[in-house]
């Protein structure tokens, strides 16, 4: 995304070309995508036995992208880019509804409905950018609107950017405004957190007489579905850069975001007067009211660097560090990436990388994202005390290093030898002192993984046929898989059609698989909580794609899966059946 935002950008701060007046560009698309699975178990029958999700995955996306520039005598440009998804809500609602099963056949008998968004589900209006360009003079820039700055992370704003030209080869500007949700996908939560289906709301407080004095009757939790907190606003501000050379470009920028809210980031400490409403013997006990403080600020700088030494070697670096913000100063993301062409016409390249990706320090865009401190669930009206979420944002850190050969042996005959390792750590498990620090946690923790895949590929050398055989062996956190994949395909009618089939099969073993201890015992949960599962899957695709014209694009993709596994005996039902799959995506896309 980062290359095609700054590819956007430089295009509209390029100056002007020879041929006089307006250019306008654009882009119009529709994507369809359908998901569902099956395991051919009726629910009514055996309910144990059946793993198959009892929901769809369904969407239909239209994007479309306007570029005008060169307007009224070249001083003004425009860009607008939206996206609209259509799709439906998962009636995560019934579980505010006492007369209504979260298990069960009655669950099952009712599917949940067609969504894609997962936690939340309904629709996205997504306005990306939306913004207007002002040149008084050619070296001046004044843009605003809702726009990406590419120097500064490409940090996403709803305000002014004053930009200069110093000579050929440095590009600066200053930016401020207001900072809508990083994690929204709709514009109606860019400045209230997300608030949807399966949230939980406030609870009534009204006092009853089923234990504690402040425990929600059934009744009264049948009505407390989410509410939303009301705006949650941000304003951000930076400076940046970009430079280009020969042989070296890139940016570099600061920024520092202020929230007006509470992030509720604090630590986490049991509420122990909480009480079940039933029988006042708490399962697990409420926690403590959030901190009403405001979201620390974040502040954090970023550089951004291309640079070719040589005509064989290019090295690609990416930081972002975070000088002060909730989690603390902290590497937020370090990228290093080389290619080295060792020998001539591509018949030895190198790659190599290592990455650091850690999660944002703003806590107050997800206060809703979560569900409360408090147990408010229909759960309680059977006598389970509850919490569904400790609200507290739990971030991890990841690093990768990777190494590729890739050559190309004969004409268009070539292959490739690739490794990965992969290392993730829990960044601020202090938060939760009773439960991550702990030897419970930390003994089972898996923090290594790694893969190593080696595959041959032909683009051509026969009838123009594309072709290639891979093998994966993936040493996963909690699993090994064995991978191999196949596919097949060529062009017709000059490149106009492409048509491809391939296969891919796994083998799947879980660390737990084949043990027969119980399955996620309450008094040691972090050591039988993981996957048991040893089985195989196979994948069947079908991919065509059509070129008409060179504005006109079509792209249609069906898979076929099915994923079969070996008897469980610590489940009541131990025969595990099948589950087939269905995944259709289409894809329509016209330029001009």
């Amino acid at each position: 995304m980062r290359g095609k935002l700054l590819f956007a950008a430089l295009l509209l701060a390029a100056p002007s070309l020879a041929t006089a007046g307006p250019v306008y560009r654009g882009k119009v698309s529709l994507t369809g995508f359908y998901y569902t699975e099956d395991d051919g178990v009726d629910p009514t029958l055996n309910i144990d036995k059946r793993i198959a999700t009892n929901s769809n995955l369904g969407l239909l996306d239209f994007r479309a992208t306007v570029l005008a520039s060169r307007m009224w005598k070249e001083r003004i440009d425009f860009k607008l880019d939206f996206r609209l998804r259509l799709t439906g809500s998962l009636d995560f609602e019934r579980k505010f509804n006492t007369n209504s099963q979260l298990s069960g056949d009655d669950f099952y008998k009712t599917p949940l409905g067609i969504s894609a968004r997962g936690y939340l589900g309904g629709r996205e209006y997504d306005l990306r950018e939306a913004y207007v360009t002002f040149r008084p003079v050619s070296t001046w820039h004044l843009s605003l609107g809702r726009m990406y700055v590419s120097e500064t992370d490409a940090i996403k704003i709803d305000g002014v950017r004053l930009a200069h030209d110093f000579g050929s080869h440095w590009y600066g500007s200053a930016f401020v405004g207001g900072y809508p949700n990083p994690y929204s996908r709709s514009l109606f939560t860019d400045y209230v957190a997300p608030c949807g289906a399966g949230v939980a709301g406030q609870r009534n407080t009204t006092p009853t007489l089923i234990a504690g004095p402040f425990d929600p009757t059934p009744e009264e939790l049948a009505t407390q579905q989410c509410q939303t907190d009301g705006g949650k606003f941000g304003i951000v501000g930076g400076v940046g850069a970009r430079y280009t050379y020969s042989s070296l470009w890139g940016s570099v920028g600061a920024a520092g975001s202020f929230f007006m809210g509470p992030g509720d980031g604090g630590q986490v400490i049991p509420n122990l007067s909480a009480v079940t409403p039933m029988n006042g013997s708490p399962i697990q006990e409420n926690l403590r009211p959030p901190s009403d403080a405001l979201d620390a600020p974040r502040i954090f700088i970023s550089w951004f660097n291309s640079w070719r030494p040589h005509e064989r070697v290019d090295l690609m670096s990416d930081l972002v560090v975070d000088l002060y913000g909730s989690a603390g100063p902290q590497l937020t993301r370090a990228v290093i990436l080389s290619s080295i062409r060792a020998l001539s016409d591509d018949r030895l390249t190198i790659r190599l990388g290592y990455s650091h990706m850690s999660s944002l320090a703003i806590n107050m865009y997800l206060s809703r994202l979560v569900y409360n401190r408090a147990a408010g669930t229909t759960l309680a009206a059977i006598g389970a005390s509850a919490v569904e979420n400790n609200l507290t944002v739990l971030r991890t850190g990841r690093d990768e290093g990777r190494v590729t050969l890739d050559s190309r042996f004969f004409r268009r005959l070539g292959g490739f030898i690739e490794g990965r390792v992969r290392a993730r750590a829990l960044i601020n498990g202090a938060s939760v002192p009773d439960v991550y620090n702990t030897t419970t946690y930390t003994k089972n923790t898996s923090n290594l993984a790694g893969d190593v895949s080696v595959g041959v590929r032909d683009t051509g050398s026969l009838l123009g046929i594309r072709a290639s055989l891979i093998y994966s062996l993936i040493f996963d956190y909690r699993a090994t898989n064995h991978i191999v994949s196949f596919d097949v395909g060529r062009d017709f009618w000059k490149e106009r059609i492409t048509a491809s089939l391939g296969y891919t099969a796994a083998i799947t073993t879980d660390q737990f698989a084949n043990n027969d201890k119980v399955f996620c015992t309450p008094s040691d949960p972090f050591s039988g909580c993981f996957g048991k599962r040893a089985g195989m899957t196979h994948e069947v695709n079908a991919q065509l794609a059509l070129n008409p014209w060179r504005t006109l694009f079509f792209l249609a993709d069906y898979r076929l899966i099915a994923m079969s596994s070996e008897d469980r005996k610590d489940l009541p039902t131990k025969e595990v059946p099948t589950v087939i799959t269905h995944a259709i995506l289409f894809r329509s896309e016209f330029r001009w």
